[in-house]
This record gives C-alpha cells, structure tokens and sequence, in this order.
C-alpha cells in the first residue's frame, strides 16, 4: 500500500469496550481516527476550544448531537464542528463506525517557535 493510503477495515475495533479510537495518521496539527462505538454506546456532550472536528461515517447509524440538535447520522453524512461549539454522540442498534479528523489550531507563538526550530535543523 503506498504511504499516506489506509485501509479503514485495519483499523476497526473487532471486540473490546464501547467506544474504541485508533489513530491512522497523527501529525503536529492533523490526526485522523477511527473510532467504533459499540451499539448504544455514548459520548455525552463536550466542548474543544482549540481544535476543529470532522466526523463521517463509515457504517452504521447513530444520533450526533450538535449545540443542542438531535441529527441522525448515517453513511455519506459528514459534520463539522468547530471549536467551541458543543457536540456528543449517541451509537444506534448496532457498531457504528466514523472517520473522526482532528484540525489543532496553531497560535502565533507556536507557530514562531516551530518556524525557529525548523530553521535551527
């Protein structure tokens, strides 16, 4: 397989606890994920104030909850919440399975202090 192409499958949870994620590619500011939520599995609702988030899904149905409006959420469906806004998920009646990608925002001195050290190489 060439680098930077996944096959999702590989990174399905077979068995194991409600809810499994699994990194496939993490950098400084990106990291995608697979997470399987096991049927009725939850993740109650939460806020990130430094990062954005986009969900797809893979299989399966479940509600995604997002700044207080229940969506049913099923395969082809793509949401995106940006930081701040508040979020969770509910799993249907079977595994549910979503891409999860994860986007970190970068402030000023981070950033210079990434810019110094890539010059310091």
């Amino acid at each position: 397989m060439p680098e930077h192409v996944y096959l999702l499958k590989e990174y399905e949870a077979v068995d194991g606890g409600s809810i499994e994620a699994r990194p496939f590619f993490v950098s400084e500011d990106l990291a995608a994920v697979l997470v399987t939520m096991q049927p009725r599995a939850r993740v109650p609702e939460h806020i990130h104030e430094h990062h954005d988030e986009i969900f797809d899904v893979i299989r399966g149905t479940g509600v995604f909850y997002l700044d207080g409006e229940a969506i049913r959420f099923e395969p082809g469906m793509t949401i995106v919440v940006t930081a701040g806004v508040r979020h969770g998920l509910q799993a249907g009646d079977e595994p549910w399975v979503l891409r999860e990608t994860v986007h970190r925002h970068v402030y000023a001195r981070k950033a210079i202090k990434r810019a110094i050290e890539k010059r310091l190489r």
